[in-house]
C-alpha cells in the first residue's frame, strides 16, 4: 500500500532532529529562491546580490558602503565586489563623501534604477511563482515566522 504524500511529509530531511531539520529547509528553500531569482535576472546582466544592493540603494538612497554591509549582512569585501560589478557595468558609482575623506557613498545611475526597476518586476514574479500557491493566511504565518529568526535592528543578533 502506497499512499500518497503529502508536501510536508516528502521532505529527504524527515529523519534529522527538528531543530537541524527546520534550518536545512530553510536553506534548502534559500537555495532555490535564489537560483530561481538569478536565473530570472540573468538576461538584465545582474544576479541576486546586485539586485538586494540596488534595490536598497533605490529605497533609500545614496549610502556609504558601511551602510550597506550593515544593511544587508554582508562583509565588506563582498559589498565591494558587488559594488565594483555595478559600476562596471554603469549601474552605479562611488562618490565621495562631502566632509569625509575616506567616506565613499554608492549612488544608482539612471541607468541603475531603470534595471531596478525591471529587477523588481522580475523578482514580483518569480515571489508568485514560488509562493503564489500559499493561502494568504499561510503566507502572513511564514512572513512573520521568518522576520522573527531575524535579529532586531541596530544589534549584531549574536545570543547573549
Amino acid at each position: 500500500m502506497n499512499a500518497a504524500r503529502s508536501r510536508s511529509d516528502a521532505s529527504p530531511l524527515a529523519f534529522l532532529p527538528r531543530d537541524v531539520a527546520t534550518g536545512m529547509l530553510i536553506s534548502t528553500v534559500h537555495r532555490r529562491c535564489q537560483k530561481l531569482l538569478n536565473d530570472a535576472l540573468r538576461p538584465l546582466g545582474i544576479e541576486e546580490r546586485h539586485f538586494a544592493t540596488m534595490a536598497v540603494l533605490d529605497s533609500r538612497g545614496p549610502l556609504t558602503q558601511r551602510q550597506l554591509t550593515d544593511l544587508l549582512d554582508l562583509d565588506k569585501s563582498s559589498l565591494g565586489r558587488i559594488v565594483d560589478e555595478l559600476e562596471r557595468q554603469n549601474l552605479a558609482e562611488r562618490r565621495a563623501v562631502p566632509g569625509d575623506r575616506r567616506a565613499h557613498a554608492v549612488h544608482l545611475s539612471t541607468q541603475g534604477r531603470q534595471r531596478v526597476s525591471e529587477a523588481q518586476q522580475i523578482a514580483g514574479q518569480v515571489g508568485q511563482q514560488l509562493f503564489g500557491h500559499l493561502p494568504p493566511e499561510i503566507r502572513r504565518a511564514l512572513d512573520g515566522a521568518l522576520r522573527q529568526l531575524l535579529p532586531p535592528p541596530g544589534t549584531d543578533g549574536t545570543p547573549k
